[in-house]
């Protein structure tokens, strides 16, 4: 487990997968970064995963006192994140909080789908597809 100091305090991170395109995977509130392990263990070695986990809930270190945990607050951080980590070429993947009925909103690069929640090679199959078609 990696970690980095970001201003509004440390956010731990994996790194999986192998070489390859750099997808960034984010989750949603009350939720930290285990919630794409069977996601990174899909996409394999073709695929360089990295999964910070969020001040949103799940986080195991508390944040700076002052830290801005608000929706823009944590964007930034997610910025500062990518800044720190020199990550420029991304495809950044969040996982919605809210839990529907027929499964959960997934963004992909400003593309959002409903996949089953009991389905990560679902969602293995739509980030491989997108990066297939980006590198078209």
């Amino acid at each position: 487990m990696g970690e980095v100091r970001l201003s509004g305090g440390v956010i731990t991170y994996e790194v999986g997968g192998g070489d390859g395109p750099v997808v960034v995977l984010l989750h949603g509130v009350a939720m930290d970064g285990s919630l794409w392990r069977h996601v990174v263990a899909g996409l394999g070695g073709g695929v360089r995963c990295i999964v910070p986990t969020l001040p949103l809930g799940g986080h195991r270190r508390p944040m700076e006192p002052d830290a801005d945990l608000t929706v823009l607050g944590v964007a930034r951080l997610v910025a500062e994140f990518l800044e720190a980590l020199r990550l420029d070429d991304v495809t950044l993947v969040m996982m919605d909080g809210w839990f529907l009925p027929q499964g959960r909103l997934v963004e992909v690069a400003d593309s959002y789908t409903l996949l089953p929640e009991d389905r990560p090679d679902a969602l293995v199959e739509h980030i491989t597809a997108f990066l297939a078609e980006a590198a078209a």
